[in-house]
């Protein structure tokens, strides 16, 4: 196991998808496995209409009890912790909120932000078609069906070791 990067700026990478594409189900997978090998996690969510903080079962509840060193809410016109002065990139909220002595923050959405994105998608709500088809930042795309990317890692939904491993290695440049 490799130490986590030097602290700075945190590397990011975001998981996207359409809604009840199983985005958070994923991540809950995931970030224990970024946690476990010595890395610390921070998790930054994009809520589209607002949002209560820290309700239990809610996602950012959820991802506070996967093993995430700090949570972040943002959407609408609200970030937590909370401030109500607008909606921010997701670099302005990790430099804002001095996200420095983390190794990564994972961001749930952000689609049209430039970084690194992981699309969860199921053919059931997608009917086959990625909704980052075009993005250059595609990094993987995690899907119960074929993707239509053959240029970008494919994952199936219940692979989040292969993911977290291909974050270790693309993201954060561990051998």
């Amino acid at each position: 196991m490799k130490a986590g990067p030097s602290r700075g700026a945190p590397a990011v990478v975001s998981v996207v998808g359409r809604h009840n594409s199983g985005k958070t189900t994923f991540l809950l997978a995931l970030i224990p496995l970024l946690a476990q090998s010595g890395l610390r996690v921070g998790y930054l969510k994009h809520a589209h209409r607002g949002f209560d903080i820290d309700v239990p079962g809610k996602d950012s509840y959820r991802a506070r009890r996967a093993g995430v060193v700090q949570t972040i809410v943002t959407g609408g016109t609200q970030t937590a912790v909370i401030d109500d002065s607008g909606e921010r990139t997701v670099r302005e909220v990790i430099e804002r909120y001095a996200l420095k002595d983390l190794d990564l923050v994972v961001v749930e959405g952000f689609k049209r932000e430039p970084m690194p994105k992981i699309e969860v998608a199921r053919l059931q709500i997608s009917g086959g078609e990625l909704i980052c088809a075009d993005d250059r930042e595609l990094m993987a795309v995690v899907s119960d069906f074929p993707s239509p990317r053959p240029d970008v890692p494919h994952f199936g939904p219940h692979d989040a070791p292969g993911v977290a491993e291909l974050i270790r290695r693309r993201v954060l440049g561990w051998s």
